[in-house]
């Protein structure tokens, strides 16, 4: 790579050549389509303004990064993404919502290829947590922001989920996911120390809290659950955990089964953590 850093997506194609997170499956892209800018970026919101230029690395289909878009504009959007699929649907979100000031590309978090200081805001959801290195991601990010620009990240931390009533299989799910993302140098529970490693990469951090995602009806129970379990069924390290003898076939059809289970019980109740921060570059 053209960065001289060590590659953090190292081990990130299966050996069939599909991405380990199986992000290339439209089943798994298109349960990241709802997700939109004022529920997942909105501590960002208050700080953007008519006019800037924003990078959204890791943009996925593009839905955040369309409501990003709208609170700018007229400023220019870039969303870029490792997944040609991801890009690919991105554009046709835009075009679907006549997002006219907003463009992606594939590109690396790792290996942007934009010059220094491009950008005011740099904005980054769920992609920390899949990198070997992430402080050099943040380093490289750093390296795009203008000075006295603003990096905003959100980094998962699903290392204590509230799960109720207790239940084994979702417990495993969770286990078997965290085990599956070690494997590739990634953690799903490194959200607490974001803010260590923006400071690390060189921002004064000036903004840093936890969230959690809550899942307290029937329906939302049934969509996280679901959601899961297309990631079992399309993830490649789901299929590679079976490989490594750390599961098998069938406990993963259990877990799947267990999970279905726990979800229509009337009193299922899910909260899974994000943590939030926004970093100044001086």
């Amino acid at each position: 790579m053209g960065n001289g850093y060590d590659d953090p997506f190292e081990g990130r194609l299966d050996g069939e050549g599909r991405p380990v997170y199986g992000y290339d499956s439209p089943a798994v892209q298109e349960t990241y389509v709802s997700r939109e800018a004022e529920r997942i970026a909105g501590f960002l919101l208050p700080h953007l303004r008519p006019g800037m230029t924003l990078l959204d690395c890791g943009c996925g289909p593009g839905a955040i990064t369309a409501g990003l878009a709208d609170a700018v504009a007229p400023g220019r959007v870039t969303g870029v993404d490792l997944e040609p699929g991801m890009i690919a649907k991105a554009k046709e979100l835009s075009r679907d919502r006549e997002v006219e000031n907003v463009e992606f590309r594939t590109a690396d978090i790792a290996d942007l290829p934009f010059l220094d200081a491009s950008f005011d805001v740099v904005f980054t959801s769920a992609v920390l947590e899949h990198l070997a290195e992430p402080v050099q991601a943040l380093e490289m990010i750093h390296s795009k922001v203008k000075p006295g620009g603003l990096v905003a990240a959100i980094c998962t931390d699903w290392g204590d989920p509230l799960i109720s009533p207790a239940n084994a299989a979702v417990r495993q799910f969770f286990d078997l996911f965290e085990r599956g993302f070690n494997r590739q140098g990634g953690s799903l529970n490194r959200g607490r120390h974001l803010r260590g490693m923006m400071r690390q990469a060189g921002f004064d951090v000036i903004e840093f809290s936890a969230a959690y995602g809550n899942s307290s009806t029937p329906e939302t129970v049934q969509a996280s659950v679901g959601s899961y379990i297309e990631w079992m069924e399309n993830l490649p390290l789901f299929e590679q955990s079976i490989e490594l003898g750390w599961t098998d076939g069938a406990s993963l059809d259990g877990i799947k089964e267990g999970m279905r289970h726990w979800a229509a019980h009337p009193d299922a109740f899910l909260a899974v953590g994000r943590c939030e921060a926004i970093g100044r570059k001086e």
